[in-house]
């Protein structure tokens, strides 16, 4: 269900950010956002799977005095499934041009979008925020054990999905043209979780998308727990091998 408080004008740029329990998040979030972006020309929409915390009352809150901020909400089915429900509605019902997808735990710096903005004014389609580019770095927070499954995670994903050409394929910080976004045709992307976003990253890239990475700086999270669980290591697992058996059987009928 959206709550929106008025009307306002079609933004060039919305923000989509899924949400589940990040109470102590998401108010200092979009002070952030919305102090950063003052324009009309600017939507940020929270896509809450009905958190228990209260993360959703709390936007309402804040979207009472700034029409820019809107909220939809609707049952937790997995990371995948709210950034293609807030996807669609930014592109369908807000007329978005432009679609920034990022996390609500200030793991991305929000300053950081306009230099990823930047690169999409320049010419570009989809832009990464990434760590594994030269200038991007992760947070000394994170232990050995992670950063090993992050790194070989990736070369795993550039290889089976055939995505050699990007160095971050699961990084959540991206611009992405609307354009791109029709053509990739989002609203079809099935992926419950984190797989959504190598899914759509393989989307793009296939469909011609000129992608670019910007190094960015990853931060811990100070707040809330993480949601990755064993249920989105199996599923990306197995994504990834469906994505390159799919090529498989492409390059075969042509």
């Amino acid at each position: 269900m959206l709550r929106r408080m008025s009307p306002s004008t079609n933004p060039r740029v919305c923000f989509v950010i899924p949400t589940y329990n990040e109470a102590a998040n998401i108010t200092p979030l979009l002070e952030r956002l919305t102090a950063l972006h003052p324009g009309d020309d600017t939507a940020v929409l929270v896509v809450d799977d009905q958190s228990p915390d209260g993360t959703g009352d709390l936007v309402r809150a804040f979207a009472a005095g700034d029409p820019r901020v809107h909220l939809l909400e609707g049952p937790p089915r997995g990371l995948g499934h709210a950034y293609v429900r807030g996807m669609r509605h930014a592109l369908d019902a807000l007329g978005a041009e432009t679609v920034v997808q990022m996390d609500a735990d200030f793991s991305h710096d929000p300053a950081d979008a306009h230099r990823l903005l930047d690169r999409l004014a320049a010419g570009a389609d989809a832009v990464i925020g990434s760590r594994y580019v030269a200038g991007g770095a992760i947070d000394d927070r994170w232990s050995p054990r992670r950063r090993l499954l992050s790194h070989w995670g990736n070369q795993l994903t550039r290889w089976v999905a055939g995505l050699r050409h990007v160095h971050d394929c699961t990084a959540g910080f991206r611009a992405i043209r609307a354009a791109a976004l029709r053509s990739a045709d989002v609203g079809r992307v099935s992926a419950r979780g984190y797989a959504f976003n190598v899914v759509l990253l393989h989307r793009l890239s296939r469909g011609g998308a000129r992608i670019v990475e910007e190094p960015i700086y990853f931060r811990e999270r100070d707040r809330g727990q993480t949601k990755l669980g064993l249920r989105d290591v199996v599923e990306y697992l197995l994504v990834i091998w469906r994505l390159r058996l799919a090529d498989l059987i492409r390059s075969r009928r042509s």
